[in-house]
């Protein structure tokens, strides 16, 4: 393929080419003129006929001075809408152009499905180097008439003294990290400059680097080169580009998109400053670094070992599901900043689980099968109900009662309350003198416990007695003083209420 052009009114794309593919002038034999049209075509141009127009004569514009030499051919557009086959009148002298004419059958329709060539043979080139020129003239529309439009192009025809061919490497491998010598024969006074990748130099030869090669960078990935020949003669310059490539084993890999749709497994380390997308199973068995997202769209990426960058924390933004049957095992600290919800179970098998706020799901009650041992110094606080279904055993000391309340009682008064926890009433009653029988009764929830007592014979011995009635939470209580006897009489006593809470609970004395 040559190089592409289009004239400015010009609908067709036209390749124009030659054989040999580069021109020198004394070519021992007639050249071939190649004129390919409707390549890289978008959307549809009609098209009643094509021209191909040689400038002939002595000059660097012109082909050749015997123009009775040439001979005009076509190939393709034999097919429907094609043009049903063409047909290539016999050049005619045009002054100072040859002319040669190209007709289809039927109107042909290009639209980039299909091209046609339009050869000139046969063409003895002259002796004069320059730029051999020439027209194509079109006769197309998009739709309705068709008109003429023409495009130009030139041809470059070198000093014979201009040679420049076999650019190869010496070896079509090398491994990686490894540089390739290219190899070249041409005029050794031309210009030559080398481009691979976005690099490009300007070759100097001398004692320590001979003409015709040269030795590349260490090359870590398959790399295509560019010579550049520059040949200035009487004036003019010429350039011709010769181009090779060298592969690399076990390559590294640059690309700007990569689709895995099968297995992908790396060796070494795979890093990707963007996203990496995998539609079947990726295997990374040594790191996996991507500075953007990893995404598996089909199946599954399967890594030994996850971890942060360079220490630093590993961060999943994303919901994750652990499935049946995969457990999760944390061999240090488990830490979460918000809720953490194992619908498993959670092993830890290294130091410490810390868990700020512990509660069952959705207001459920947490379970805890299994033994439970809170250490030393450490307390267990019950802001609510405390229920025991089984025994409660304590191998240390045990404080389960609250600050106890007292309060003395007044004869023949009945007091009462309602108990804000589980907790003992006590009641003590004192005889100091007389015969009288002072008598304390605690009653609540059907049930009533009382102590009576007198003064001993011995004069400066009182009597004393206590009851005890245990009260549950809620429950109402009261607690009399008065004479066992029912006697009112005046007489040495006194008694005194006393509650000891399970708990938190006072009462208003």
């Amino acid at each position: 393929m040559g190089r592409i052009i289009r004239g400015g009114s010009a609908l067709l794309p036209l390749d124009i080419s030659t054989y040999p593919p580069e021109l020198n002038i004394g070519h021992p034999d007639p050249v071939t003129l190649k004129v390919t049209v409707g390549a890289d075509l978008t959307g549809t141009v009609l098209c009643d006929k094509l021209t191909v127009r040689l400038r002939i004569g002595e000059g660097g514009s012109a082909w050749t001075a015997n123009r009775g030499a040439l001979k005009s051919g076509v190939t393709g557009g034999e097919g429907p809408g094609q043009g049903d086959g063409w047909t290539p009148e016999d050049g005619y002298d045009d002054g100072e152009w040859q002319v040669f004419a190209f007709d289809p059958t039927t109107q042909a329709r290009f639209d980039g499905t299909w091209k046609l060539t339009l050869n000139i043979f046969d063409i003895e080139l002259n002796d004069a180097p320059g730029w051999a020129e020439l027209q194509v003239v079109e006769q197309t529309s998009t739709s309705g008439p068709t008109s003429e439009k023409t495009t130009n192009a030139q041809v470059q025809k070198a000093p014979d003294t201009f040679v420049f061919h076999s650019f190869h490497p010496e070896h079509l491998m090398v491994g990686n990290g490894d540089r390739a010598k290219l190899e070249w024969q041409g005029t050794q006074d031309a210009a030559y400059t080398m481009f691979w990748d976005k690099n490009e130099e300007q070759l100097r030869f001398g004692p320590s680097k001979p003409f015709g090669e040269w030795f590349s960078p260490a090359l870590h990935e398959p790399t295509g080169f560019m010579l550049q020949a520059r040949y200035t003669k009487d004036g003019k310059t010429f350039e011709r580009t010769l181009t090779t490539a060298v592969g690399v084993v076990d390559p590294d890999l640059t690309v700007s998109n990569l689709t895995v749709l099968g297995a992908l497994t790396a060796a070494g380390e795979v890093t990707t400053t963007g996203a990496l997308t995998s539609k079947g199973a990726l295997t990374a068995e040594a790191g996996l670094t991507a500075s953007g997202g990893i995404t598996a769209t089909d199946g599954i990426v399967r890594i030994r070992d996850l971890r942060g960058p360079y220490g630093e924390h590993l961060t999943i933004d994303s919901p994750t599901d652990f499935l049946a049957g995969d457990d999760v095992t944390v061999a240090a600290s488990l830490t979460t900043n918000g809720s953490f919800y194992p619908t498993g179970g959670m092993t830890a098998t290294g130091d410490i689980v810390r868990i700020k706020d512990l509660r069952g799901p959705y207001g459920q009650w947490l379970k805890i099968n299994s033994s439970t041992e809170f250490l030393p110094d450490n307390d267990v606080l019950v802001n609510g109900g405390l229920g025991i279904k089984g025994t409660l055993t304590t191998n240390g000391a045990t404080d389960l009662a609250g600050s106890p309340q007292q309060c003395g009682l007044t004869w023949n008064t009945t007091r009462g309350w309602t108990a804000p926890t589980t907790g003992l009433a006590i009641a003590e009653v004192r005889c100091g003198g007389g015969d009288r029988n002072p008598k304390v009764t605690i009653t609540s929830d059907g049930q009533s416990v009382d102590a009576s007592t007198f003064k001993f014979n011995d004069p400066v011995r009182p009597g004393y007695s206590v009851a005890v009635l245990a009260i549950r939470k809620g429950a109402d209580f009261t607690v009399w003083f008065g004479d066992a006897g029912g006697d009112d009489g005046p007489d040495w006593k006194a008694a005194w209420f006393t509650w000891v809470p399970f708990g938190v609970g006072a009462l208003d004395m």
